[in-house]
């Protein structure tokens, strides 16, 4: 891996930037496991072993010859935004089915923005690189300002839960 950072093939921001991607997968991974019924996780564990292979694979085929000319982006990200997306709405159709109500529960409004980011942004993944996404790229602003909305609401009903019911601190 060492070698990949000293190598003249890329730059260290298109390498970086797939590092984040996978670290991004991995904690929606890891968010998605916690909340699926167990039966369902060994299913989110394949798709997560998957999706770090598809990086290492895509990593080192991107960085060690020369002719690739995608980034690894360019592939990996669509991989991982429709998985993750496919995933959330998962997680969001057993809420909404064990639920009266969701729209006060937290974690409805997290699963939401995580659904909503990567379902969208999936979109302009898939034309990264090239003169579309160029064109379309304040979409993916405003997909990202909505993402933060659910965000903030989740957070927000989150701190209101917790100052209904405070954690007692032991002494």
């Amino acid at each position: 891996m060492f070698n990949l950072l000293i190598s003249k093939k890329y730059s260290n921001l298109e390498f970086i930037y797939s590092l984040y991607s996978l670290v991004e997968a991995s904690f929606f991974y890891w968010l998605i496991g916690i909340y699926l019924d167990a039966k369902f996780r060994s299913f989110v564990k394949i798709f997560y072993i998957l999706t770090i292979l598809l990086w290492v694979i895509l990593t080192f085929v991107r960085f060690n010859f020369e002719p690739v000319n995608m980034s690894v982006g360019q592939l990996f990200d669509p991989f991982y935004e429709i998985s993750i997306a496919f995933m959330a709405g998962f997680v969001l159709l057993q809420m909404v089915e064990k639920e009266d109500s969701v729209s006060d529960k937290p974690m409805f409004w997290i699963f939401l923005g995580i659904f909503f980011y990567c379902f969208s942004t999936f979109f302009i993944a898939t034309f990264l690189n090239t003169d579309l996404s160029e064109k379309l790229w304040f979409l993916h602003n405003i997909f990202n300002i909505t993402t933060y909305g659910f965000y903030t609401v989740g957070l927000w009903k989150y701190y209101k839960l917790q100052k209904l019911n405070p954690i007692e601190k032991g002494i």
